[in-house]
């Protein structure tokens, strides 16, 4: 094992050809709702004419590709899919039938559904943060809530060992079905596994850094065989019985998303842990809130440009569906983000522990703002992130500092869902999943390595919309729950949603419909007291489409007496009749739904394991309501359609015949 990356590394250096900064198909998107459609376009590495593109198109949790949809001519430049429909959206794959086989990404949406709950979030506290920074830590707290996800807060001592922390976790998990992501605030027991090098560095041989083994639920890690003392940063040793696991790969698919934010041991910034700990965090709420004035553009400062993995496309091939890719621009990392601003900055180069060739070094950093919000890199030695001064985590150290960092080349990252809504800890987790032949990975050996992680908040995402505020009670005790608030300062919203909660930074659950006013009478529940939120709600445009965006919550609590029981919510009736035709069903399936009024209904087609495989929303009126499902490439089986409007659930059985 401590010979392969090495080796393979050479081999593939010496038979592939090179590829430029922009071996990458950089695809975008326009879409349109009547009648529905996605077109889409993409930018070719240059000189490429010669062999067929061809077009494949999967739902976003398909297990497969299945057959291409298109086969185009090499000088095509875009392909219109009809075959869609409203409040959905698709993942599309473009790939060029070449030597090289460039390829591109994208997620491309039509008015895509609003995520109203993002789930259990573990945040996990050093305690050397928990009095010098507990109120940046509660405004992350009451913002983590406010994005939708339910927080479960527990400090630790940086005396915690691995295994103690790994318990709390599996047993929060085992409680709590909603788990989805943990996020560790400061210097708390790291996990170090594997005997690897993925930097192909035979002095770099040994166990890295791997907090992917706190998202892993079900896995198998040993601590038994491996004996390699040889690299030449002693934190890389690993021996029979040290603490240290066996796993050079992932013992099994990831569960949670993991993110750290570590500012140990970085004294070149000649500041203290709680000064850098308390900048990224009040640095991260302006970001959530809206209140930074962030330019929806990239850079890529490629210095592998002759390296046959053609490590750049981490920043081409990402970057055209989140900005644009007319808005992804060559330039010099540092010296460009020290006095503009770019929300994405991807560099690479050959590496040290503090240094990126051709990128810059830690002194560098340390002597410039990072005036972005993402910057992914990838260079030798620096991947291995728990080293003093680290070059990976500098950026999150600057004054004016990034928000999320990670070593994206070996293997390559997949953040194309954030186009569309999804969080950068959905796109970690999904690029330490990939097994190199879903999402391609030039070394398929270095797929699943245990070296993945992300420096930085998981819960992050590329656009917020303006919080409301001022949320407030009125009304008496007959009348239930009547909440106003004041309005947001964010253009062109759609309107508001509003939830409510037995617990401040509990589970949050949908109580009205699209609101286009500023108040919400709640006459339906138990006698008690309870939180309430109110979220905007954004149409928002981006290059992979259009998805309802949502922003940070405001919310108040307060104790109610309802005049109707909790069998539904006034502006969500329940439903009354519900079908499927025709039932067995081939690629689409028509969804009849009766309400007594206006409601938004949450659609998802799960199968039988639970595995959630289409999410769409529909805004019902009264009486009969039709919508059409595309069922795209899912496979052929019985699965359920799940209808949730507030208090009233209908579950059908839908039989797929394709």
């Amino acid at each position: 094992m401590k010979r392969l990356f090495t080796i393979l590394f050479i081999a593939l250096s010496a038979a592939a050809p090179a590829q430029n900064a922009y071996y990458s198909v950089r695809v975008e998107a326009v879409t349109q709702k009547s009648p529905a459609q996605v077109k889409l376009n993409w930018k070719m590495p240059p000189a490429k004419t010669n062999g067929n593109i061809s077009i494949y198109r999967k739902s976003q949790s398909a297990a497969n590709w299945g057959a291409a949809i298109a086969t185009l001519p090499g000088t095509a430049t875009g392909y219109t899919d009809n075959a869609v429909t409203a409040s959905s959206a698709y993942e599309y794959l473009v790939v060029k039938d070449d030597t090289t086989n460039p390829y591109g990404y994208i997620f491309a949406g039509i008015e895509q559904p609003a995520i109203h709950s993002r789930g259990a979030l573990i945040l996990l506290v050093d305690d050397a943060f928990s009095t010098t920074c507990s109120t940046e830590i509660a405004m992350l707290v009451k913002d983590l809530s406010g994005d939708g996800w339910e927080v479960i807060r527990k400090d630790y001592p940086r005396s915690a060992t691995v295994a103690t922390v790994k318990t709390f976790i599996t047993t929060t998990a085992q409680a709590n079905a909603n788990l989805e992501a943990v996020y560790i605030l400061g210097h708390i027991a790291v996990p170090y596994s594997g005997d690897l090098n993925p930097d192909a560095h035979p002095d770099h041989i040994g166990a890295w850094p791997a907090d992917v083994y706190y998202g892993d639920l079900d896995g198998t890690w040993a601590d038994a065989s491996i004996n390699d003392i040889t690299s030449a940063n002693s934190l890389n040793h690993n021996t029979p019985g040290d603490g240290k696991f066996d796993n050079s790969y992932i013992a099994s698919d990831i569960e949670l998303q993991v993110g750290r934010v570590d500012f140990y041991d970085m004294p070149a910034f000649g500041k203290t842990e709680e000064q850098m700990m308390k900048s990224y965090l009040n640095k991260a709420h302006q970001y959530k809130t809206g209140a930074l004035a962030v330019t929806k553009r990239a850079l890529v400062d490629d210095n592998f440009k002759t390296m046959p993995e053609g490590f750049g496309g981490n920043g081409w091939r990402n970057f055209a569906p989140l900005v644009g890719s007319n808005n992804v621009e060559e330039k010099d990392l540092i010296s460009t983000l020290n006095t503009q601003f770019y929300q994405w900055a991807y560099g690479c180069g050959g590496g040290s522990y503090t240094s990126c060739g051709g990128v810059g070094t830690t002194a560098n950093i340390v002597a410039n703002d990072m005036k972005a919000i993402f910057t992914p890199m990838f260079g030798s030695y620096f991947g291995d992130w728990n080293y003093k001064n680290n070059f990976l985590r500098a950026p999150l150290c600057a004054d004016e500092p990034s928000l999320a960092t990670f070593w994206a080349g070996r293997p390559n990252w997949f953040l194309h869902h954030m186009a569309l809504g999804e969080n950068i800890g959905y796109s970690t987790r999904l690029s330490q999943n990939n097994n190199g032949t879903f999402y391609a990975t030039p070394i398929p050996s270095l797929a699943r390595i245990v070296t993945t992680a992300l420096m930085g908040d998981p819960t992050l995402r590329t656009e917020y919309v303006k919080p409301a505020s001022g949320v407030t009670f009125s009304g008496d005790s007959t009348k239930g729950a009547v909440v106003s608030w004041t309005a947001s300062a964010e253009p062109g919203l759609a309107g508001y949603y509003v939830y409510r909660s037995t617990n401040e930074f509990g589970e949050y659950k949908l109580r009205s419909g699209l609101i286009t006013g500023t108040t919400y009478t709640d006459s339906f529940g138990t006698a008690g007291t309870y939180w309430y939120m109110v979220r905007p709600a954004k149409l928002q445009t981006t290059p992979s489409g259009t998805y309802y965006n949502l922003g940070l919550g405001a919310s108040a609590s307060g104790t109610f007496k309802y005049p109707r029981p909790e069998v539904g919510v006034a502006a969500v009736p329940p439903i009354t009749n519900a079908q499927l035709y025709p039932n067995p069903a081939g690629s689409t399936v028509q969804l009849s739904i009766s309400a007594l009024g206006n409601a938004t209904a949450l659609i998802s087609v799960t199968d039988l394991q639970g595995r959630t495989i289409l999410k769409t929303e529909m805004q019902l009126q009264p009486g009969n309501n039709m919508q059409q499902l595309n069922l795209g490439t899912m496979l052929a089986g019985m699965y359920l359609v799940h209808i949730q409007s507030a208090g009233s659930t209908k579950v059908l059985k839908l039989a797929h015949t394709q």
